[in-house]
């Protein structure tokens, strides 16, 4: 499994965002291979971190081509403070209680 984190600054509520998601991005995620789950965490009221678990690094990938250019474009990139602080990596424990 592998983690995608972003680190989002935004020149707008946090909660704007979490409507946008609502609205459209979650069912992006439902026809994406590998997808397992989302997580949006307001940190801030202009910052937000985004949390997305896929089943390996090419379901990664694939999730931010498809969601990168499209729905991230539109609903992200113009409601940026400074660019986005993004990690990729192999999740090596996990746990839930």
């Amino acid at each position: 499994m592998h983690a995608v984190v972003n680190h989002l600054y935004l020149n707008v509520p946090a909660e704007s965002i979490r409507q946008a998601a609502e609205e459209s991005l979650l069912q992006i995620f439902k026809d994406l291979s590998g997808f397992r789950q989302f997580n949006l965490v307001k940190a801030a009221e202009d910052h937000l971190i985004v949390i997305i678990f896929w089943g390996s690094l090419e379901d990664a990938n694939y999730g931010a081509s498809v969601i990168g250019p499209l729905w991230f474009a539109q609903n992200i990139i113009p409601h940026l403070k400074s660019e986005q602080q993004r990690s990729v990596g192999e999740v090596i424990l996990q746990y839930s209680g």
